[in-house]
């Protein structure tokens, strides 16, 4: 129970820094992930050097996606906000499955269902609205991330207490 309980303070110390410093976490959060995705780029492309004579196929792939992962983690160490990038292709792509679902039930199926396919798209279209909105405002999208860490934060604690 304590661990739980440790957790949740740390995630609510973790959202009022984001929240009082949004472009430092924002940046941070960055370096991060940029170091992350570097190094795991790096191993990948080690892994695929050193497998090329156990199995070519295999290397080629490991070798092309690890130096892909190089590139994407020394721009988001360098330039790209990594946070404004991932959530606006997490919205992205949720908006264009949520459009692509809409289409498929407008297409076939009853009434009920074509109701329901009118509203996915249009909240399909909300979607990729805010996804334009995310990945031009890193401050905003750090901001919301440090309440969701409170809330998550709080609602852990909240839960250990009664539990």
């Amino acid at each position: 129970m304590e661990s739980y309980k440790i957790v949740s303070i740390i995630s609510i110390i973790i959202g009022l820094i984001f929240i009082i410093f949004p472009i430092f976490s924002a940046n941070l959060i960055s370096i991060l992930i940029g170091a992350s995705v570097f190094i795991f780029g790096a191993m990948l492309a080690y892994t695929g050097v050193i497998s090329k004579d156990i199995s070519p196929a295999y290397s080629t792939v490991a070798a092309i996606f690890g130096v892909v992962m190089i590139i994407l983690g020394l721009a988001f160490m360098f330039g790209t906000n990594a946070i404004s990038f991932l959530v606006g292709l997490q919205f992205y792509i949720v908006g264009f499955m949520l459009i692509l679902a809409s289409v498929i039930g407008l297409l076939g199926g009853s009434a009920i269902n074509k109701t329901g396919s009118i509203i996915s798209l249009v909240l399909g279209i909300v979607i990729l609205f805010i996804a334009m909105f995310a990945a031009n405002n890193p401050v905003l999208i750090t901001i919301i991330l440090g309440i969701v860490l409170i809330v998550y934060g709080i609602s852990g604690y909240l839960q250990t207490e009664i539990i």
